[in-house]
């Protein structure tokens, strides 16, 4: 067997672990209550009122409304079958998007290798882990939108590569309806794309290249894409939650300054990340194919790359802290770090010169032990860590139980009748697992959500 070969085989058992707890996830809050309206609603209706009242999405709602739990019979087993569908999914685009770059140096099995290294590092570092692989609203708004993306970025260098023509015309139409689209799946996305085709077109503008005019198109597609999030009444109905909080310059600018400070000491502390830079770096070919392409073909110099690599997470998180005033939820986090791992890259590319210029670099001795111990790490600290403590600790297995005898509680509720149901309290709660939980409260959002969606008249609460 090959050493490929090997490599291959030990990244898919670092992956074991995630891989596993989808036996073990299960539906939680919007994923009951967006359910109940996929149902009772005709789409198109439920679409438009989410778009109205709620949160402005005009895409990623479609999955969301439509998502496994309105399948009244084994909606469990599709709710984790369809997270492993996308689990696969999210590793097919991204081997997709490498091979599309990567095919002319480098064979498949290396695409491989590349690709499942990328996911673990996401894995890995994803700052939260439970909203973004196991809870079917979170990674259908975001983890979906970043695989729609990537395929969206190899149409944009096919389509710059095309001559005139109508074949040219219909593929500018695609890519603009995809634009608007990908914009409606989160807000982070739509920003992203704003963001993307102001710098490619400032780079045609700056070095006069054929298709500005087209890209000027695409950036004029975002702009409409972000003004049918961002005006959109649901927005307005949202924000109306932290009125005295949002809208805050100064404030939200300093705080979204120290998080990026804090998560990309968290990213790069844990060592994994500036391990597999070395062994990228010695890679003497390969280094040198993509610093001529980055700078020859994407025309991309090192302080563009320096500000995409600090903008996605800008873009991640300062509307946060603008709309809201708080981080609140890391699901955007999430998003910033897919794409801080690709910018991180292009960054030790383009800055490998200086980069080799420090003592460090040139005493190092030990890179043939650099990539051992990146893999070993990967598997013992981090989300890793998490993962397997939960499967060997058998909280996930008891998490799983407990809701399964909790769900068999519920089938067996009359629903005439109208007495509280009291349902125990969740003892074991692992940590990679989403779960938003009921409370003593009939009326909070959990309570309210296993309500409706078992039709039932009566309150519930836990105790």
């Amino acid at each position: 067997m090959s050493y490929q070969n090997k490599l291959i085989g030990v990244l898919f058992l670092c992956l074991l672990p995630y891989l596993i707890l989808f036996f073990y996830c299960h539906p939680s809050g919007d994923d009951f209550s967006y359910a109940v309206l996929g149902t009772n609603q005709d789409l198109f209706s439920a679409l438009i009122d989410e778009y109205n009242l709620w949160n402005g999405r005009f895409f990623s709602n479609f999955f969301v409304l439509k998502n496994p739990l309105v399948v009244r019979n084994s909606w469990l087993w599709i709710y984790r079958i369809s997270l492993f569908a996308i689990f696969v999914f999210t590793i097919l685009s991204v081997f997709l998007f490498f091979n599309y770059f990567l095919k002319k140096i480098v064979n498949r099995r290396l695409i491989l290798i590349i690709t499942l290294f990328f996911m673990l590092l996401n894995l890995f570092q994803m700052p939260i882990l439970s909203e973004g692989t196991y809870w079917y609203t979170g990674v259908v708004t975001y983890q979906l939108a970043n695989c729609f993306t990537l395929f969206y970025f190899i149409g944009l260098h096919r389509f710059s590569s095309m001559q005139q023509g109508l074949r040219k015309k219909i593929a500018f139409c695609v890519l603009c309806i995809s634009n608007i689209l990908l914009a409606g799946f989160n807000e982070v996305e739509m920003l992203l794309l704003v963001a993307l085709h102001m710098v490619i077109l400032f780079v045609h503008w700056k070095n006069k290249l054929s298709n500005k005019s087209w890209f000027l198109g695409f950036l004029i597609s975002s702009i409409f894409g972000f003004c049918l999030v961002y005006f959109a009444p649901g927005n307005k109905v949202r924000e109306a939650y932290f009125l005295d909080e949002s809208h805050r310059f100064i404030y939200s600018f300093c705080y979204t300054s120290l998080q990026i400070i804090r998560f990309t000491f968290n990213w790069i502390s844990s060592g994994v990340l500036i391990l597999l830079s070395i062994i990228y770096i010695f890679n003497n070919h390969y280094v040198n194919y993509f610093k001529s392409l980055f700078c020859t073909h994407f025309y991309v110099n090192r302080f563009i790359a320096l500000f995409a690599l600090i903008g996605v997470l800008f873009l991640a998180i300062f509307p946060a802290y603008w709309s809201t005033g708080i981080l609140g939820q890391h699901r955007t986090i999430n998003v910033a770090y897919f794409y801080f791992i690709l910018f991180w890259f292009v960054n030790i590319t383009l800055w490998r010169d200086d980069i080799m210029k420090l003592k460090f670099f040139s005493n190092f001795r030990f890179k043939k032990y650099a990539l051992i111990l990146s893999i070993i790490i990967l598997n013992i600290s981090n989300n890793s860590f998490s993962a397997w403590k939960d499967l060997l600790s058998q909280d996930a297995d008891a998490f799983n139980n407990e809701l399964n005898s909790r769900y068999l509680l519920l089938d067996s509720v009359d629903v005439k009748n109208t007495k509280i149901e009291v349902l125990p309290v969740l003892t074991k709660k692992p940590k990679s697992i989403f779960i938003y939980d009921i409370s003593s409260d009939p009326k909070y959002f959990p309570n309210t959500c296993y309500k409706t969606y078992w039709n039932l008249k009566a309150f519930i609460i836990a105790k």
